[in-house]
């Protein structure tokens, strides 16, 4: 195929029907989507396989056509390469943090703090923690840390003396290890899990004990922060404990994407785990958040822009808009949130596509309402440029595409099927 590659993932568009009988896809007016969706064709694609619960960074490998089951190492190595904690050779374990409220007393936790930390206060309590946690007796080791999203962080242990390894399991108690990959475990313990070895070996049991003493000073440190106390006396829940999980050691290298498909790429991203993404593939990064008071349709509009103005043969875009309202449960706000994309976004991006590029819009993961958290579920794909023969689909939603004639069941088989080369992934 002649032309560009324009690949739009829209985090956590996938959904199950609720009470209505529909998904927030199939609810919402999306006349753009549905107008390329004439025009393309519609498949279902699993992002991973039919357990493991795929991340924006693993699904996003897939979608790049890199198989997480044999090159993924956890999402806090890809986070910790993506905010240059890590250097090749270091030894060195990354972890994702979220900035959590414990209260012992009464047996809850709320692992984000409600999403109501403003990032002044997670800014605040990042440069406190890294000002009085001490370590004790381990002077050869030192930390890296950075947060982000209003809950999130990413933290990376270096030692120039003994050796770590990432293999421990997560103090996050609503994620399971399953390998490299953090399952959602649904019925979790309300309490931070103490972190274990997941390997019998010495370095991961040292750093299991680094992980367990980090928390617990870094809880001291944090019950005593006049950040906490002033949200405690405005009825707020405190940010009182870090929860840490998806670790590793760091990531492996991976085949050149220009090598493997003789195409440059490009990624428009939200987290520092794409930025390494890219670092291991390749590819040229750009963040594009959206601004804590930027009007969200011009930033949409705005990004659309910016992908027909790239260079590069494949042009990749992560939106995040429709996740964080099925992190919330909220279908009616899911539903807005793709309208939006389709308003603004998609209809952008449709009116500035010549007629060899080729157009593809499908989701990371599914975010479904009913669960709060990711899941397996396979989500829809959809294909349009002048090679692709349009099928008889015209809505881009879970229904429709379960219908459609795209011959791709992986997400990892995608890309090689459009630009017609085996990658010897399978």
């Amino acid at each position: 195929m002649a032309g560009k590659t324009y690949l739009t993932i829209m985090c956590g568009a996938g959904d199950r029907p609720g009470a209505a009988g529909a998904t927030p896809l199939e609810a919402a007016a999306t006349p753009h989507l549905d107008h390329l969706a004439r025009a393309g064709a519609q498949g279902m694609i699993t992002v991973i396989d039919n357990e493991i619960c795929p991340e924006s960074d693993s699904g996003a490998m897939a979608l790049l056509s890199y198989d997480p089951l044999r090159h993924y190492t956890g999402r806090g190595p890809l986070e910790g390469l993506g905010c240059d904690f890590v250097v090749p050779g270091e030894n060195c374990v990354s972890f994702r943090i979220n900035f959590a409220s414990y209260n012992e007393a009464k047996r809850q936790l709320d692992r984000r703090t409600a999403r109501d930390l403003e990032d002044e206060e997670l800014q605040i309590l990042i440069q406190e923690v890294r000002d009085k946690v001490v370590l004790g007796d381990d002077h050869d080791v030192s930390f890296d840390l950075m947060g982000f999203g209003r809950h999130r962080g990413i933290i990376s242990f270096k030692s120039v003396g003994k050796p770590l390894n990432g293999r421990v399991s997560n103090t996050d108690p609503g994620f399971i290890n399953v390998g490299p990959f953090g399952v959602p475990d649904p019925n979790p313990e309300p309490k931070p899990k103490r972190c274990i070895p997941l390997v019998d070996e010495p370095a991961a049991a040292r750093t299991a004990d680094l992980i367990n003493r980090f928390v617990a000073e870094s809880a001291r440190v944090l019950q005593r922060s006049p950040v906490n106390r002033r949200r405690i006396a405005e009825g707020k829940l405190p940010a009182n404990v870090l929860l840490f999980r998806d670790g590793g050691d760091q990531p492996t290298p991976l085949e050149p994407f220009a090598r493997r498909f003789g195409r440059s790429l490009s990624f428009y991203g939200q987290i520092p785990a794409e930025k390494g993404l890219m670092s291991l593939i390749g590819g040229r990064f750009s963040y594009c958040r959206l601004g804590e008071r930027e009007d969200e349709g011009k930033y949409l509009e705005d990004t659309a822009a910016k992908l027909l103005r790239d260079d590069a043969d494949v042009v990749a875009v992560h939106l995040k808009g429709a996740d964080e309202p099925g992190h919330d449960g909220q279908v009616a706000k899911k539903t807005q949130a793709i309208e939006l994309i389709d308003r603004h976004f998609i209809r952008s991006l449709a009116n500035g596509l010549n007629r060899d590029d080729v157009c593809i819009i499908t989701s990371d993961h599914a975010t479904p309402c009913a669960l709060r958290i990711h899941s397996a579920d396979p989500v829809p794909a959809l294909v349009c440029g002048r090679d692709v023969a349009p099928d008889a689909t015209t809505v881009f939603c879970e229904r429709e595409a379960a219908r459609g004639s795209l011959p791709v069941r992986r997400a990892v088989d995608l890309l090689p099927h459009l630009f017609g080369r085996k990658t010897g992934e399978a």
